[in-house]
């Protein structure tokens, strides 16, 4: 046996405990919900739950969504360094991709829904939560590259890739500032990943950079999904129920 090969072997040993750890359980770590989450094969996110009813925001022509700091305390403790960088990081991504859906929103509608920095002041409050995070190694996943393409052993290259790209995890609620009320809540993890020939798959915080972005875009879509034009009297259980089944198998390969 080669020594590359040999190489190549003691690695996948020595990963596969940790890969495992990114199948992540549907209970929340960080204390966002109490209730139970359902995985679906047509929901963009691991697993999600909704208040059951249709926009109940639907006749209301002004109001405002808080978008609340990322919370970090779960991650803080292992990476120091790098987990407060996503803080700003993320707030930047919300704020950009749900302005954005608002703008459309009160466009098709001709309402009047904003941002605020007052959570008092907000009709919607929106939390987000890291509880797990592990930095991507680009040289592994260089070096995972290359031996996967002069080496096949089954599973060695998905094991030892898995690994390199990192590990994210995120919960997210929506709630109804005045009565506490829980509208949303889901887990995801792992949604993108930082490809070879961008700059993310260079960097520590590549793959986290993907994610959150990616995230921060799918709550800007939820938003415009859920205004009035787009729902009408129906739930958001029904989009997801009748969502076609080409948009599912675009989403789930990345496109």
């Amino acid at each position: 046996m080669s020594a590359l090969r040999c190489f190549t072997l003691l690695l996948l040993l020595s990963l596969l405990c940790a890969s495992c750890a990114q199948q992540h359980t549907l209970t929340s770590e960080s204390g966002l919900y109490d209730v139970q989450l359902r995985r679906s094969l047509k929901s963009s996110v691991n697993g999600g739950w909704t208040w059951g009813g249709g926009n109940p925001y639907r006749h209301q022509k002004r109001g405002s969504i808080y978008i609340a700091p990322l919370d970090i305390s779960k991650v803080e403790e292992d990476q120091p360094e790098l987990a407060p960088l996503m803080v700003p990081q993320m707030h930047d991504y919300m704020v950009s991709y749900v302005s954005k859906a608002l703008q459309e929103s009160n466009a098709a509608n001709k309402t009047d829904w904003s941002l605020t920095d007052d959570p008092q002041k907000a009709c919607i409050r929106v939390d987000t939560a890291l509880v797990h995070f592990r930095p991507q190694r680009p040289l592994l996943r260089i070096l995972s590259s290359i031996t996967g393409h002069f080496i096949k052993i089954p599973g060695v290259s998905n094991v030892v890739g898995k690994f390199a790209e990192g590990d994210i995890c995120l919960e997210l609620t929506i709630r109804d500032v005045k009565s506490g009320e829980l509208l949303l809540a889901c887990k995801d993890s792992n949604r993108k990943t930082a490809r070879l020939i961008s700059a993310e798959a260079y960097k520590k915080t590549g793959n986290a950079d993907v994610n959150l972005r990616s995230w921060a875009e799918r709550l800007g879509k939820l938003v415009r999904q859920c205004a009035p034009d787009m729902l009408g009297d129906s739930t958001l259980i029904d989009k997801i129920r009748n969502r076609p089944i080409t948009d599912v198998i675009t989403d789930r390969i990345g496109l």
